[in-house]
């Protein structure tokens, strides 16, 4: 097996894109800006302030995206992502709606990642939310994998909930996490918004990400982990080679 890549901002791999008071419609970065290519694994994360409902916030995709995670409250951040595998010919911009339909802001992710497989969706574990301490997701074990090369996303939103002070966001990736990127911060105001990816490849079938660095004392945050399943090729001896010798390489 070979791991998934880890897209990088240098790469034009991962977008991102800021919404002030988008009144419930969240804008994707452009797709023609995003480096792709036919079979790429591409996957969209929104991040918003609050929900207006419980893991029943988002709606309504865009781009022929399909989600996967769809988790908010009342009163902490909201995420909700999506994926489809490209065409390589993706282009412009989509919509996704949240039933939250207020002034708070959000921030939009692309994602673009070579060597997924082709037909595994990617899974999202449970969001965990904090305040007075940094949010930490529990361990995913995705379900009907085994150990394998698999590429993990580490997801964080922040939103300030006070204009006390100083609000600095999200600072830094977990620990072993690598290729930190953030949308950097929507307005200093009560909804503002900063999301976060940072991604770690690693040979496993589970893993507890640990936590970002962010702000305790004037926001809300959450955060939450996606697992990219690798292509894979198994090799195995041929029943019909006459040399035992011989492989037989299956690829899917």
């Amino acid at each position: 097996m070979t791991f998934p890549t880890i897209p990088t901002v240098a790469a034009s791999r991962v977008l991102s894109v800021l919404a002030t008071a988008p009144s419930g419609t969240h804008t994707s970065p452009n797709l023609s800006s995003l480096t792709k290519n036919s079979g790429d694994l591409l996957i969209a994360i929104v991040i918003i302030y609050d929900g207006n409902s419980t893991n029943a916030e988002f709606s309504a995709w865009g781009g022929s995206f399909t989600e996967f995670v769809d988790q908010a409250t009342t009163v902490t951040m909201g995420i909700g992502a999506a994926y489809k595998w490209s065409t390589g010919s993706e282009s412009g911009t989509f919509t996704v709606t949240s039933a939250d339909a207020s002034t708070n802001d959000s921030a939009f992710f692309l994602l673009s990642i070579p060597g997924a497989h082709a037909t595994t969706p990617p899974e999202g574990g449970t969001i965990a939310n904090g305040t007075a301490a940094a949010a930490d997701p529990g361990s995913l074990d995705p379900a009907g994998w085994d150990t394998e090369d698999t590429l993990w996303i580490a997801v964080a939103g922040s939103g300030e909930t006070s204009t006390t002070g100083s609000y600095t966001g999200i600072a830094s990736a977990p620990a072993n996490f690598t290729d930190y990127a953030d949308s950097g911060i929507s307005a200093d105001v009560v909804g503002g918004v900063e999301g976060a990816v940072a991604f770690r490849q690693l040979t496993a079938s589970s893993l507890d990400v640990g936590t970002f660095s962010v702000d305790l004392s004037n926001a809300r945050n959450s955060a939450l982990v996606i697992a990219v399943r690798p292509a894979f090729i198994d090799i195995i001896p041929s029943r019909q080679m006459k040399d035992p010798s011989l492989l037989q390489v299956l690829s899917h």
